[in-house]
């Protein structure tokens, strides 16, 4: 668990939040030639190119800060570059040693890169000035975690900047009109599912390309029923992490969705464009995502959709974890390549993206929380934003941000995504998920070329 006050960090992130107009727009405290990371000029005459996952956050919310960047530095030539593949756009530059400035890394092995140094390490950007809070450094206008958050071996090398937290999605007025009640474990949640297949409805969908969008509410009911142990062990690739009952348990259930006839039809072959889009049309009652659903959904969202998230059903009443406990905190990652033309560029580029009048802008725009201390003063927030409000609010303590291993190894997080899919396409039973599973981390443990990192 994240040894942070997640009611105290969500007061922090939410004072405040009222319908009113954005802050007017502060000036920047440090001059245009201010030290920007690596404590040399930034130099205003050069090139600096930024690029965007283009994906649940979309792009718009870049046009602030690059705007500000150009009014800093009137000669330079900024560029904003955008995709969704980035392994594929960017592993060719890495390589080649022209990467852009800076990256919205969304599919790049943070931890190969870090473990080559292959990106800046952002610790000195803490101890900078605010771009637009006098008298306060980047860490003072930071919710805490944050400034902890994105290290490998205690080096700071990825920044944060969306507060988000990770669960069920259903449409509330929906669930009222019939008199559903959300259940809290997965025998209740089988139930349910058999009475909403009753009325025409499709109980669940998720986007079956993807299918690391299930493995991550499986993994969590799994933990409620065998309590924190079991995502140490399966974090630190120990010797049969994945066989444990709980993990075989899990598949089991999920699995069951697709035996009993309970996913949308076709939902193992939806993009998540399509999958939340069949959902927001109430073709099916339960979606599993994070907290940018709505801002993806855009304009796609009946107004009276009533969107509203909820923590993944435990497996029992003899779970070790409370139904409240839920994945989140500090997201995203913002990193600067070492070996990019314009380092220092990138660096000052992130300094102006982490103030407070950016990450307004951010909230606004994609109606999603960030790390900056009051970001949503003067945002009215929505339906879904309350409700993951609320999430937070239970879950207290009982919050962490992620499964290590999905951050740590990659090709163990492609291989688990496989391995999710040939479970919900009913190719393996449970049990032989489980075992491929492990052997996947076994291989991982014994392979010498990958860096191993510990829970």
């Amino acid at each position: 668990m994240i040894e942070v006050d997640r009611r105290t960090l969500l007061r922090a992130a939410l004072a405040g939040s009222a319908v009113a107009t954005l802050a007017a727009c502060a000036k920047p405290v440090q001059d245009k030639t201010a030290a920007a990371g690596t404590g040399t000029s930034v130099d205003g005459s050069k090139p600096l190119e930024f690029f965007n996952f283009d994906g649940g956050y979309g792009k718009e919310w870049t046009t602030m800060p690059l705007d500000l960047y150009r009014k800093e530095f009137p000669k330079a030539d900024v560029k904003l570059t955008s995709g969704q593949q980035l392994q594929q756009q960017l592993q060719p530059r890495f390589i080649q040693g022209n990467p852009p400035d800076l990256i919205e890394n969304v599919g790049l092995d943070g931890a190969t890169l870090a473990a080559q140094k292959q990106v800046m390490d952002l610790g000195p950007l803490l101890d900078l000035d605010a771009y637009d809070e006098p008298g306060k450094k980047v860490r003072d206008t930071l919710l805490p975690g944050v400034a902890e958050a994105g290290r490998y071996d205690g080096v700071k090398y990825e920044m944060p900047y969306v507060f988000g937290v990770g669960g069920i999605w259903y449409s509330k007025p929906l669930l009222d009109k019939h008199g559903w009640t959300y259940p809290k474990h997965w025998d209740e949640m089988l139930a349910l599912c058999a009475e909403i297949k009753k009325t025409g409805i499709a109980p669940w969908t998720y986007q079956g390309k993807f299918p690391g969008y299930l493995t991550n509410p499986m993994l969590m009911t799994a933990y409620k029923a065998a309590g924190p142990d079991l995502k140490k062990k399966v974090d630190n690739l120990e010797p049969n992490a994945w066989r444990d009952p709980a993990l075989i348990a899990a598949a089991e259930g999920y699995q069951e969705l697709a035996a009993k006839g309970y996913l949308l039809e076709g939902s193992q072959a939806l993009s998540h464009t399509q999958s939340q889009t069949y959902w927001a049309q109430g073709k099916a009652v339960f979606i599993p995502c994070g907290g940018w659903l709505e801002n993806e959904l855009g304009a796609i969202a009946p107004k009276d959709l009533g969107m509203t998230m909820v923590p993944v059903p435990g497996l029992s009443a003899a779970d070790k974890a409370p139904f409240e406990t839920v994945t989140g905190g500090p997201g995203g990652a913002l990193i600067v390549p070492a070996k990019a033309k314009n380092p220092q560029g990138g660096m000052e580029l992130l300094r102006i993206i982490l103030s407070k009048q950016c990450m307004q802008n951010f909230t606004k725009v994609t109606k999603s929380l960030t790390v900056v201390k009051g970001a949503s003063d003067g945002v009215e927030l929505s339906s879904a934003n309350k409700s993951m409000q609320a999430v937070i609010e239970a879950a207290g303590t009982n919050m962490f941000a992620d499964w290590q291993f999905r951050l740590w190894y990659k090709k163990l997080l492609d291989n688990s995504d496989k391995a999710m899919a040939a479970l919900m396409n009913r190719e393996v039973t449970p049990d032989e998920w489980s075992k491929q599973m492990q052997k996947y981390a076994d291989d991982t443990a014994k392979d010498p070329s990958i860096k191993k990192f510990h829970a």
